[in-house]
């Protein structure tokens, strides 16, 4: 994923930069002479061209619902980082000097030096921000190499743990541990639910827990009973919406190595 995460980026900076250079006054800061309109409309088209092909790069990393969010996260870091760029770029046309009014207060420029400080935090830390919300994103459990790839009645599915880190305490005793569930784009709309818990469910009501959200973004955070032991397996049962229902069982090592350690530790 770093792979795409650095076409993203360098894509979105050249489009950026394309752009800027498309404008009359910043095409002149980052070119250093006068571009004509016929070449600052060929620019303008490459920048957006560029763009799409960032665009492209996420969307083939991480599809349609993430791919956009990384996109949008890299431009916030682009645009400060040619916004803070231009006043040092080295092809800037040279001005004459001019001669600045003395302040009447210094008093207030000291104090207005803190304020500047923490704008130019705030501008760097939104976007870093973004990115990193939108690179905790786009690394989603499904795509990782440990993934289970299977299929459950006529549905093919991928399902992983969210991290691989042992159980979580909710409520400061309460192990519970969180799973991440993909079916296919084409099945998706067939499926009214899925469930996951430890141990065989007994009906459709002792299912377990529900996975949340829709299509490409189904989670769910089990409860890891006291008595559970490896023999137990993790049960995924998958309801259709004309009432047919599936279960299919997981060796708890197998899906989740960090819960199996816990499990035999709490033993």
């Amino acid at each position: 994923m770093t792979a795409y995460h650095v076409a993203v980026l360098l894509f979105a900076l050249a489009g950026f930069a394309a752009l800027a250079a498309s404008m009359e006054k910043h095409g002149r800061e980052l070119t250093g002479r006068e571009l004509s309109a016929g070449q600052r409309k060929w620019v303008y088209w490459l920048g957006w061209s560029l763009l799409a092909i960032a665009l492209a790069c996420g969307v083939a990393g991480w599809r349609w619902n993430i791919g956009p969010v990384v996109l949008l996260g890299w431009l916030s870091v682009v645009g400060v980082l040619i916004a803070f760029m231009l006043p040092w770029w080295p092809l800037q046309p040279k001005h004459a000097p001019r001669k600045e009014k003395p302040l009447p207060q210094l008093q207030e420029t000291v104090l207005s030096l803190p304020l500047r400080a923490l704008l130019v935090l705030a501008l760097l830390a939104v976007p870093s921000w973004v990115v990193f919300n939108a690179w905790k994103m786009s690394e989603q459990a499904v795509l990782r190499e440990d993934a289970i790839h299977g299929k459950i009645g006529p549905w093919t599915f991928v399902i992983a743990e969210e991290n691989q880190d042992g159980p979580e305490f909710f409520a400061g005793k309460t192990p519970v541990k969180e799973f991440h569930l993909r079916f296919c784009e084409a099945c998706d709309g067939e499926i009214r639910a899925a469930y996951l818990k430890i141990r065989k469910p007994r009906s459709l009501r002792a299912a377990g827990l529900a996975f949340q959200g829709a299509r490409w973004t189904r989670e769910v955070a089990i409860y890891i009973p006291p008595a559970a032991t490896l023999e137990d397996q993790i049960w995924l049962t998958v309801e259709s919406k004309r009432g047919e229902v599936y279960h299919q069982a997981f060796d708890i090592e197998r899906l989740s190595p960090a819960t199996a350690k816990f499990i035999k530790e709490k033993r």
